[in-house]
């Protein structure tokens, strides 16, 4: 996949263009990018356009809480067949850029655009004025074709306060997600991402505590930008070299053996022993175990941890088969 970000020189031909905020590649964000996937039987190259800023954010004056952090969407978006991801500079000017000029300008004249896909909801140019009517009205004139995606759709299922469980249909969103996730509702979360929540980075030197106790963690140190649950266990994958091991994942700031001032993701991975500092890895979440906690010993800690790991073997092997056919003889 190419990526191109912070520039605006860009001189593309016969593409089919998804325009959105792409900030989570949810099942919404993932019916779009099907769509113009679809058109590279017809010698189309598919893709996607978002911002490296999001606007939102850039109105508002406040800081982004990113599902998925640039480096991450990048990675994602690759693995979903995108042929082309554009960052395209968010500035006072693209900003103040009236509707139909983005139109002609952007997607026509620099990005070649012949097929353009947006959600229902879509809006953009100066004080969002834009809206899909006018992407319609002027793809004839203009020689491209227009297509709005509807709503996703789902069926949560969630406790009341009287403890028991309701259905409820939503409309698959950000705004959804990131609550779902900031409450550590991880399995609802997954649900409308249409796949796990993800975390990818480098792995970084830790105090080595878990080597000691037989149980080596690779430690992560997300960005700043990046939302996560709140602190506490999951049950967990990681991908390394390619395949994926069931794992169990502390995310928080190691209060037995250190307080650290950023909050870490801290991953046991089972049946992987190797070096693996300063390489990227993936790692998904699926359950929330227990919070976060202090103990008394290392040697509590570690019997904690090996008691976390069987939970999370147990919960792969109820709901992940996959990932933990590998582990299931040894539980």
């Amino acid at each position: 996949m190419i990526f191109i970000s912070g520039t605006k020189e860009i001189r593309m031909e016969n593409t089919a263009v998804a325009i959105g905020k792409f900030d989570g590649l949810h099942l919404g964000h993932q019916s779009l990018i099907k769509k113009i996937n679809s058109y590279k039987s017809h010698k189309m190259t598919s893709v996607v356009l978002t911002f490296n800023y999001n606007p939102a954010c850039m109105l508002s004056g406040k800081e982004p809480e990113l599902i998925y952090t640039s480096d991450e969407r990048r990675v994602l978006a690759g693995r979903m067949g995108v042929d082309v991801l554009i960052e395209y500079p968010f500035t006072e000017e693209t900003a103040h850029m009236e509707a139909a000029d983005f139109i002609r300008e952007v997607l026509i004249e620099r990005l070649g655009a012949r097929h353009i896909v947006v959600g229902e909801d879509f809006r953009f140019g100066r004080e969002r004025r834009g809206n899909t009517d006018l992407l319609l009205g002027m793809s004839l004139p203009l020689g491209y074709n227009a297509h709005i995606c509807p709503k996703v759709r789902t069926i949560l299922s969630q406790k009341d306060a009287d403890g028991r469980t309701v259905e409820d249909e939503v409309e698959i969103s950000a705004t959804l997600i990131r609550a779902a996730i900031s409450r550590g509702e991880i399995e609802t979360a997954n649900q409308m991402l249409g796949m796990p929540y993800t975390i990818i980075g480098e792995v970084v030197h830790g105090r080595e505590i878990g080597r000691t106790i037989g149980m080596p963690t690779a430690n992560l140190e997300p960005a700043p930008s990046k939302l996560l649950p709140p602190n506490g266990v999951y049950a967990s994958a990681a991908t390394i070299n390619r395949r994926l091991y069931p794992a169990v994942t502390n995310i928080g700031h190691n209060p037995t053996v250190a307080t650290h001032q950023n909050r870490r993701v801290e991953t046991y991975v089972h049946g992987f022993d190797g070096n693996i500092y300063g390489r990227q890895i993936e790692v998904q979440l699926y359950h929330f175990a227990r919070p976060e906690k202090k103990f008394e010993s290392l040697e509590a800690l570690k019997a904690q941890m090996h008691r976390d790991m069987k939970n999370s073997l147990e919960y792969m092997k109820q709901h992940k088969s996959d990932v933990c056919t590998d582990a299931q003889e040894k539980l």
